[in-house]
């Protein structure tokens, strides 16, 4: 399947297909409703909640800002899962960026990988961060690269089962003046299907 379909698949959700496609400009509230969800629950206690609570007052408008400057050539790539024609998460995909870490040479990073609290669990994850694999495989990117932040545990147990190893165990995004711990995680994009 070319990088730019959709694909539909049926998670662990009852009565609900989830199709994975490209997003377009159209998605930016939705992505910045998933992105406020998702962050409250997750990193409420990880980073300082002045930064958080910013965060989500902005989440619509980054993604605005986002599909402006981004033109359909960008190699930046936005991806999402759709149940019942409903946003549910969304992943992002482009070169490996070096904002804390000058990355291995052609590594491709998954940016961003958030799904709706309420679907947490139900293979949507597993589904959007497949696509989002496959797509840097496509664009022939390897090694792919995640930073996660060290104490979100979910992520952490999410990428280990997807064969995925930190390479940098402690690292810190400096987040309103606090440096919050960062690791990064590692895997081999080859032909053969892993990581």
């Amino acid at each position: 399947m070319a990088s730019g379909e959709s694909r539909r698949s049926r998670p662990e959700m009852p009565g609900s297909a989830v199709e994975i496609r490209r997003a377009a400009p159209g998605d930016a509230d939705a992505l910045g409703l998933i992105s406020a969800r998702a962050w409250e629950v997750t990193y409420r206690h990880l980073i300082p909640d002045a930064v958080l609570d910013e965060w989500i007052a902005s989440a619509a408008a980054a993604w605005h800002t986002a599909f402006e400057n981004r033109g359909s050539d960008s190699p930046t790539r936005a991806w999402v899962a759709e149940g019942d024609g409903t946003a549910i998460g969304y992943a992002t995909t482009s070169p490996a960026r070096d904002n804390w870490l000058p990355p291995p040479e052609g590594a491709g990073e998954l940016t961003n990988l958030y799904l709706d609290p309420a679907v947490i669990g139900t293979g949507v994850g597993r589904l959007l961060y497949e696509h989002a694999v496959d797509d840097l495989r496509q664009r022939g990117f390897d090694p792919l690269l995640v930073w996660a932040f060290r104490d979100n545990h979910r992520a952490r147990r999410f990428y280990d089962a997807r064969g995925l190893r930190i390479d940098v165990p402690d690292h810190a995004w400096v987040l309103g003046d606090v440096p919050c711990p960062i690791v990064r995680f590692r895997g081999a994009l080859t032909a053969d299907g892993t990581p």
